[in-house]
This record gives structure tokens, C-alpha cells and sequence, in this order.
């Protein structure tokens, strides 16, 4: 039964969900704020399984050591597998939604629930908005709940982790979930430690010790590797700002919203229902030791929420299993069908209209229509390099097969300048950020900045201008006709003093491609 459900949410899952643009899927379809790391993720595990490096990530020539590579892993194993493409990018999420449901099924039908109940839990978190997109777009965040979810599930068979096989589940999920997401996969060890201090029948110290170490063992090497091959790079961008900065302070936030009101706001508008029913359950479960897991898990994923500056819906998606958890878990037996009938009822109407907040969506949501103009111009195999202004494509085009990609932007506040620290990881400083005017003189600085990316273990120039900021619509528009060499992708304004210089091939949503005469043939790989 356990496969049954688990092929079933598959195949749900996967219907059309490749077809979907890249970034197209709105995480929070209250704010209306799309997937973008789909993109980058996805770029950094073609590079991964192009250049034969599965050691350290690199988007658009430089190290991204932001999130340790498990997904990349998988999705560039993917690729292996079945080809480039959306198919491969998402395999990795859909595979893990569809094992979470088979995992609450499992946990409830192991608590003697009866089929019905246990096919609730499955049928309800399988229709949660949040976590049905997320589990069709390749991101981090259904990995880290599944590895979250195995390791509880561990916990409640044997909450002394006395068996060896339960204490290696729990351990090997701790160490998979921390190698998907970094610091956000210590959820399964956090809970562990709250675990222990709310309930009696909790491990002794010696077995808590010995699922961290297991944890450790997996978690370790890649960073151990990171931390000798290319330690400055490391301990600048993941250490002090992945996990010191980014857990303090915030970018730039999405909202104003307080805390309390964002997270509760979204829970209501993607799932109030099984929010409410969650709670209830609750209550009514509180003393079992079974129930205690999922309070020490819900508990910590919400802390952390709060804890961190920057609100983020995904944030809260490993929460959900253990929500379905706690409904599937206090049904009577004798009222388990009628409910299981709700809840399938309620997952049609979902299915239904897709278009509301918390409704399921199998097709695209966000509008990209840069999309298949980009696609049409990876098409053509151009040695060129193709620039890209006032980009909108969220990343995209550095997931295509293109030799160069550059990314020109207009802020006229924009001054690059050394780095407060010799430390710091500076674009600017280190090249990959460059002024309009900079770029006019890229011959002559190249070869200070590549001796500032050796110094920072960068084996080449490959990210030198990656990233153009020009000052004006006029420097832009000067950029583009004094570049006769490179192929651009702009907003139709910036084109209109190009002189013929470049050769018009075709428009879309106002933004023109323009073609550089001259086609570079590119090199034999």
C-alpha cells in the first residue's frame, strides 16, 4: 500500500510538470513572488555535470558556495540520466514530495490509524499549495522536508534510537538534510535536543552523541574539501555570509509584514484548513510520546522561521508532513472514511481553480515570455556573447547552452569600490561587477582583476563582467553600439541609435534580439 501511494502522489506530481518555465511557479502566491533560485540551481548543476566538477559549484564562472551541493548532485545526475532539460531540474523534488506522502502514510498506518486515517494525512499535505509547487520545482526545500520528515518518522518508531537501523535513519537523513540546505538542515537534530527536553522516553546521552557523529560523517567531507581546496571563497561566502550574516540580517525584504502576521497571513490564504485541523489535533494528542515528535519538529522549523530576519513562505514547508500528521493521527476509525472523502473533495475543488492562493496548478503561473525567445536563440549555436539588459528571464538564459553570458543592468547610484576588508567577497572589487565605463576598458584592467580571482582561488577570468551596471538608458544604448561583436537581448528603447550595426531578429514583450553580423564560430568541445 505504502508503494501504492507513493506512485500515485508521483504521478500527480509529475503531470506537466516539466512543461512549466523556469522561475515560473510562485512560492508565495500571496506576494506573487516566483522561484528564483530555480534558475541558479539549475545552472549550477549543468556546469556540474558539463565540466565533470562535482565538488565545488560555479554559476556563470565563478565559486557559489552558498548551499551545499546535494541537489545539484541529484539534478545533474539527473541529467546524465534523461537528458538536459526541466524534466531533470525537478525529478530531484518531485521524487522527495512523493516519498514524504508515502512517509506519512506509512507513519500513520504504523500507529494502527487504519488505511482511511492514514490516507487522509497523505490526500492532505498531497494538496497543500506550498507544498505541492515546491515539490514540482527544483529547489531545496522538498529535499530538506523529506530528509526532515525520514528522520522524525525515525525517531517516533524508537524515540531511545535504540535500533541500530532507526538510530542510522535518523542520522543519515540529519547529515542528507544539512548537506541539501546548510544550516536548515539542522532541523532534524534541533528537534532531536527539543525532543529530549519535553519527553521522558528520549534517547540516552550516548545515543544522541552517536546520530550526531553518523550526521557528521556525511555532512563533513564536502565541507572539510570546500574548506581546504578553496578556503577563502569558503569561509567569506558560506560561513560569514551564508550562515553568520544571512541568519542575522536579511537582503532586501519582500514585505514589511511583522513575523507573526506574515507566516500566519500565508498559512491561511494557502491552508487554513489543514492550519486549523492541525491545531485542533493537537490538542487532543498532546501527551503522546508520537506527538511530542512532531511539536519538537513544528516547534524548531517555526523558530527558525522567526529566528531569521528575512521571511521567506518556503521557510515553513517542512512544518506541513507533521501537520498532516497530527489530523491523520486523531481520527477515530469509524469517521476515517467520511473525512478521507472530505479531504479528497477538497482536493479536486483545489485542483479546480488553480488560480486561487491555495489552489494546485499544473500549468505555468508566472509569466516569463522572454522564455522562448531565449530558447530560440540558444537554438542558433552563435559563438557570440549575448548580453542581456534589464534582464527579466530570472536566470534562465544562464541554464542555456550559451559560450558567454552577461547581465547589464541601469543604476545610476552605482560606484564599485575596494572591500571594507580584505576578506570580504566583493564583485566589485574582484571584477565581476563592473561599471559600463570599466567594461569599455575590460583589455586593460583584465589582468589585475584575474590576479585579484587568483588570489581568491578563482582559476580563471571566465566571471570577469558578468554583471554590467551602466548609469543611464544613453550608456546602455553607447554600450550596445560600441559592441558590434556581441549579440543583445534589451528593451526595445535601447536599439533605436544601434545604426544597423546589429541585425534585428525578432521582438518580444518589448525586448529586442539583436544579432551581431559577424557570427563567431564556437570552439570544438
Amino acid at each position: 500500500m505504502v508503494v501504492a501511494v507513493f506512485l500515485g502522489a508521483l504521478v500527480i506530481l509529475a503531470w506537466n510538470a516539466a512543461a512549466p518555465g523556469v522561475a515560473s511557479a510562485y512560492v508565495d502566491p500571496v506576494a506573487k513572488i516566483q522561484d528564483q533560485d530555480e534558475a541558479l540551481y539549475g545552472s549550477i548543476s549543468l556546469r556540474m555535470e558539463e565540466s565533470g566538477d562535482w565538488m565545488t559549484p560555479v554559476f556563470v564562472g565563478r565559486f557559489e558556495l552558498v548551499k551545499p551541493p546535494l541537489l545539484y548532485w541529484l539534478e545533474a545526475a539527473g541529467m546524465k540520466l534523461i537528458g538536459r532539460g526541466r524534466a531533470a531540474m525537478r525529478a530531484p523534488s518531485i521524487l522527495a514530495g512523493a516519498a514524504t506522502v508515502a512517509l506519512v502514510f506509512a507513519w500513520l498506518a504504523g500507529e494502527g490509524t487504519g488505511w482511511a486515517a492514514a490516507l487522509t494525512g497523505a490526500v492532505l499535505l498531497l494538496s497543500s499549495h506550498l507544498f505541492f509547487v515546491l515539490s514540482r520545482v527544483g529547489l531545496t526545500d522538498a529535499l530538506l522536508t523529506f530528509w526532515t520528515a525520514l528522520a522524525m518518522f525515525a525517531l517516533a518508531r524508537d524515540t531511545a534510537l535504540r535500533s541500530r537501523s532507526m538510530q542510522w535513519t535518523f542520522g543519515l537523513a540529519s547529515g542528507a538534510a544539512i548537506m541539501t540546505k546548510g544550516i536548515a538542515g539542522l532541523f532534524p537534530l534541533l528537534a532531536l535536543g527539543v525532543f529530549s527536553v519535553i519527553s521522558k522516553q528520549r534517547p540516552e546521552w550516548r545515543r544522541l552523541l552517536e546520530a550526531a557523529t553518523i550526521s557528521a560523517l556525511i555532512a563533513a567531507p564536502w565541507h572539510l574539501y570546500e574548506l581546504w581546496r578553496h578556503t577563502r571563497w569558503f569561509v567569506a561566502q558560506y560561513v560569514m555570509g551564508e550562515i553568520v550574516t544571512n541568519s542575522l540580517s536579511s537582503p532586501t525584504q519582500s514585505t514589511h509584514e511583522a513575523h507573526l502576521a506574515y507566516y500566519a497571513k500565508r498559512l491561511i490564504f494557502l491552508d487554513a484548513p489543514l492550519a486549523i485541523a492541525a491545531l485542533a489535533a493537537l490538542v487532543l494528542k498532546l501527551k503522546r510520546t508520537s506527538t511530542r515528535v512532531l511539536l519538537a519538529w513544528i516547534a524548531v522549523v517555526v523558530a527558525a522561521a522567526m529566528a531569521f530576519d528575512y521571511r521567506n513562505t518556503s521557510y515553513i514547508l517542512p512544518i506541513f508532513p507533521a501537520l498532516a500528521l497530527l489530523i491523520g493521527g486523531v481520527l477515530p476509525k469509524k469517521f476515517a472514511p467520511w473525512v478521507l472523502g472530505i479531504a479528497t473533495l477538497l482536493f479536486a475543488g483545489k485542483i479546480a481553480e488553480p488560480a486561487e492562493t491555495w489552489g494546485l496548478p499544473f500549468r505555468q503561473e508566472a509569466p516569463m515570455p522572454s522564455e522562448p525567445m531565449l530558447d530560440r536563440y540558444a537554438a542558433l549555436h552563435r559563438g557570440n556573447e549575448f548580453i542581456l539588459g534589464d534582464p527579466d528571464d530570472e536566470f534562465y538564459s544562464a541554464c542555456l547552452d550559451l559560450p558567454k553570458v552577461r547581465y547589464l543592468y541601469i543604476d545610476p547610484s552605482y560606484r564599485s569600490a575596494p572591500p571594507a576588508s580584505p576578506n570580504s567577497l566583493d564583485f566589485g572589487y574582484l571584477g565581476v561587477t563592473v561599471t559600463a565605463s570599466d567594461f569599455a576598458q575590460a583589455a586593460r584592467l583584465e589582468p589585475e582583476l584575474l590576479r585579484r580571482f587568483r588570489a581568491w582561488g578563482l582559476p580563471n577570468g571566465d566571471a570577469i563582467a558578468s554583471v554590467i551596471i551602466a548609469n543611464s538608458v544613453e550608456q546602455s544604448q553607447e554600450l550596445v553600439r560600441s559592441h558590434p561583436e556581441a549579440d543583445f537581448f534589451v528593451p526595445a528603447g535601447w536599439a533605436v541609435q544601434d545604426g544597423g550595426i546589429h541585425a534585428f531578429a525578432g521582438t518580444v514583450d518589448g525586448r529586442e534580439l539583436l544579432l551581431s553580423h559577424e557570427m563567431i564560430q564556437r570552439p570544438a568541445k
